[in-house]
């Protein structure tokens, strides 16, 4: 069994006058245990709304999304929460960092919706990162490509098997962006995690063996182009 297999999915949001338009369609998509892909495709094509179902921040309408051969469409929302915390790790557009906690707390907050807080674990992440010393400093006293890093150790702090990037260089500049594209894929390599990483960048899409065009996978792009998704 593949790590990821996502079959005949829809998922629909409603436009101003209330009518319901599909967003995502998509009749096939499956992930292999370790595998890195590129999600690439222009802005409102949807890319986002398809992290958040794999991830089970949203659920699916129609079809189904097994990771690690759990069927998300079947869990009620508390449900995917708990699989989430244990099983996926999530690297945010906008980090979603708590701002007055230090770096050392914001991954050892991450641990708490899983397996539990293991600050040895934690430290040694943010120094994989480069973070050694700043380990106590808030995360609203650090730089963009400081919070990136430690947004990526967060999402790898209770060894999750699928890591999921959305945009995670767009707020970079150049050799930030590069380093921490380095960072997120051997991070996920050393811990074994399967890593789908969506972006507009041709340049990061081309350092990819595998990549996706998600304008071409999802059926509903003409849809998204409207506006309706991320």
């Amino acid at each position: 069994m593949p790590l990821l297999e996502i079959s005949h999915s829809v998922k629909r949001f409603k436009d101003e006058a209330g009518q319901s338009h599909p967003v995502i369609d998509i009749d096939s998509f499956g992930l292999e245990e370790g595998e890195q892909v590129a999600l690439k495709g222009p802005s409102g094509c949807g890319k986002t709304t398809f992290l958040h179902l794999i991830s089970g921040i949203l659920a699916v309408d129609e079809g189904s999304i097994q990771v690690a051969d759990t069927d998300l469409s079947q869990l009620s929302e508390a449900g995917r929460d708990r699989f989430r915390a244990k099983n996926i790790g999530y690297v945010f557009q906008s980090f979603h960092l708590m701002r007055d906690y230090t770096c050392l707390e914001n991954v050892e907050l991450g641990m708490s919706f899983g397996p539990g807080a293991d600050q040895k674990f934690a430290r040694s992440l943010l120094e994989r990162v480069g973070l050694e010393h700043r380990l106590d400093y808030r995360a609203s006293a650090l730089s963009v490509g400081q919070q990136q890093r430690v947004a990526l150790a967060r999402a790898l702090a209770n060894r999750p098997k699928l890591v999921l990037a959305d945009e995670p260089t767009g707020s970079l500049d150049e050799e930030n962006a590069r380093v921490a594209l380095s960072l997120i894929r051997e991070l996920c390599q050393e811990n074994g995690a399967a890593l789908i990483l969506a972006t507009h960048d041709q340049r990061i899409v081309e350092s990819f063996e595998r990549q996706v065009d998600f304008a071409a996978l999802n059926k509903a792009s003409a849809a998204n182009a409207g506006g309706l998704a991320q």
